[in-house]
């Protein structure tokens, strides 16, 4: 249920109406990127829901989202807790959101539906690589079910 799994965001949603109260009430971990302390709170929380309160977390481990909706490079935080807590990845490639959201828009610029697709990828587990053949595991398999367009150049 919804209880098992918490999001980590940026912290300037905080301030999006509605989304940062939602964001707070939920428990969710808020990461201030300008501030390496918050950046090691982050790290330690998230390790502890992986590994011992057995709470999924949801990463975005680009930082950002895309201006041209290709995939950009990735931050190594989301790698760095599973790595630590021995946790599985599973991969999921959102499709086309660009077309749905650009940048800088705070709500959706034309319906979805026959636009956007997600594609949830096989589980990639930690044990037995580094952090940084996690990453480019996870990396591999988003890049396979994002479009041309999407895809890095």
């Amino acid at each position: 249920g919804w209880r098992n799994y918490k999001l980590v965001s940026k912290k300037e949603l905080g301030i999006v109406p509605i989304l940062g109260s939602a964001i707070r009430a939920g428990g969710n971990i808020m990461v201030d990127r300008s501030d390496r302390k918050s950046q090691l709170k982050t790290l330690k929380q998230g390790i502890n829901y992986l590994k011992k309160e057995g709470i999924h977390l949801c990463t975005f481990p680009e930082g950002t989202r895309s201006r041209t909706g290709r995939l950009l490079k990735f931050k190594n935080g989301a790698f760095k807790m599973a790595h630590k807590a021995g946790a599985p990845i599973i991969p999921v490639s959102i499709i086309n959101s660009h077309k749905v959201m650009p940048t800088g828009w705070m709500f959706a610029m034309k319906p979805s539906y026959k636009t956007a697709r997600i594609v949830v990828h096989e589980p990639v587990e930690s044990e037995g690589k580094t952090e940084e053949e996690l990453a480019e595991a996870v990396r591999e398999s988003l890049i396979r079910g994002l479009g041309e367009d999407q895809k890095p150049l």
